[in-house]
């Protein structure tokens, strides 16, 4: 498997922060984010193209109902490859969904996690959101995506689309996972999030075992880290501050 990756911050640091990108994501679209957390915090990043993403080599057609699962089994490939010991998992969105699967799957591998807009089952709202957002690709609104996915852009994005909208994924849950999960918690999410609402937050708040945390700015949508960058970068840098 030979994914692309990138390393950030301070080359030295034996403590790892992994970012996961969103649905729609890759390493690029993080823009500057992970290297400005890495140096306030003199911590090493790593930032990765899941399979099919990016500059990653793969496919994501025929995508099913375990997708989020099997791109946690990736994430421990990586890890292992990478001989990273105790990472500092953060994770967008679907990348998110994945650092819980990975942590409720491997107690105690991460030092912590932090997750921005991350969801553990699949909500009504999710579900009007993912198809509202169905025709922007004909509309010519998704052309953006092809400068960081090439001519699989398309791909990309029915990959996404189609999964949340298909039938098997309505009853998606991963909330019996949480209860494994014993390490530090940040939960982030935007209250005009538009892909999910503070359900999702209050499921993760009640459903881990460790430390837990949470912030949920205003004015914010499923970006937080893009819409609301100082108020995000501080608090995950309390939050790391606190927990290493």
């Amino acid at each position: 498997m030979d994914l692309n990756w990138v390393e950030v911050g301070d080359p030295d640091s034996d403590q790892v922060v992994v970012f996961l990108h969103e649905g729609l994501g890759c390493v690029e679209m993080w823009k500057d984010y992970p290297e400005k957390l890495c140096n306030q915090n003199n911590l090493k990043g790593v930032i990765y193209d899941r399979s099919g993403y990016g500059k990653s080599p793969g496919s994501l057609l025929n995508r099913d109902k375990n997708y989020l699962h099997q791109a946690a089994e990736e994430l421990e490939y990586l890890l292992n490859h990478l001989t990273i010991n105790n990472p500092i998992l953060y994770g967008h969105s679907d990348g998110g969904s994945i650092a819980l699967i990975h942590a409720g799957q491997n107690p105690g591998k991460a030092k912590m996690v932090i997750t921005e807009a991350a969801h553990v089952f699949n909500e009504a709202e999710t579900i009007q959101g993912v198809k509202e957002a169905r025709p922007w690709l004909k509309e010519g609104k998704m052309e953006g995506l092809k400068k960081y996915h090439g001519n699989r852009y398309k791909e990309v994005f029915y990959a996404w689309n189609d999964i949340w909208l298909d039938p098997s994924f309505k009853n998606w849950d991963i909330t019996n996972l949480l209860t494994n999960i014993k390490v530090p918690v940040l939960v982030i999410q935007g209250k005009n999030d538009n892909y999910g609402t503070l359900k999702q937050v209050n499921a993760i708040v009640s459903g881990v075992e460790g430390a837990v945390e949470t912030l949920t700015p205003d004015n914010c949508g499923h970006a937080p880290f893009k819409e609301q960058t100082a108020i995000v970068m501080s608090k995950a840098s309390a939050f790391i501050d606190e927990n290493k």
